[in-house]
């Protein structure tokens, strides 16, 4: 028994050490980044005769701004994926309203750029947030603040309606995420127990 103890400590001490190197590099590797990328990069060194003029630094030498983040394209965007991970992230629809509405409204940001009337959205983003506060006060009930987020859905999706028949007509088919946007809030999400995934 002993002896076999004696075997496996050597192998016990190679793991530790391994964990505790790769800990420190990975910490050593953020502050090094960080450092980095304050300074920008070096500029080279020019060589000047005495008699020349100091010639002003060229545009090249200045911080490049940072790229921008690429926009999730039309056919990547899961608005049903994102807001089953708000319901699993904040499950009590209550105590937790203004964090999960939070979370509805951040989910349903991917799909703004896709729709031909984003406006309409920020409508039932705004009610959705001020709903959620009361809720959580409890000034309010959770069946009332479905009915009313229903209803609204409802009608600004008859103002979609309205707004597109009066525009040039648009053969292409809408991206996903616009339907499942489309196709939420039905009335049964206004009747008690109405928390299905297209319910939020």
């Amino acid at each position: 028994m002993v002896h076999r103890d004696g075997q496996a400590w050597p192998k016990r001490a190679r793991c530790l050490v391994v964990v505790a190197l790769c800990i420190l590099l990975s910490c050593c590797g953020a502050p090094r980044q960080a450092i980095e990328k304050e300074a920008g990069p070096v500029a080279e060194p020019t060589t000047e005769t005495a008699t020349a003029p100091a010639e002003p630094a060229p545009a090249a030498t200045t911080i490049p701004e940072a790229a921008p983040v690429p926009t999730p394209t039309a056919a990547t965007v899961n608005l049903s994926g994102a807001l089953a991970e708000c319901r699993s992230a904040f499950p009590d629809q209550i105590a937790q309203a203004v964090a999960r509405a939070s979370c509805m409204i951040k989910a349903t940001d991917l799909v703004r750029p896709l729709l031909p009337f984003p406006e309409l959205l920020d409508r039932e983003n705004a009610l959705r947030k001020a709903l959620a506060e009361q809720v959580q006060t409890r000034t309010m009930s959770l069946l009332e603040r479905n009915i009313q987020i229903q209803k609204l859905h409802s009608q600004l999706l008859e103002e979609e309606r309205s707004r597109l028949s009066a525009a040039p007509a648009d053969g292409s088919k809408p991206p996903l995420a616009v339907t499942q946007w489309r196709q939420s809030n039905g009335e049964s999400c206004g009747r008690l127990g109405g928390d299905s995934g297209t319910c939020y």
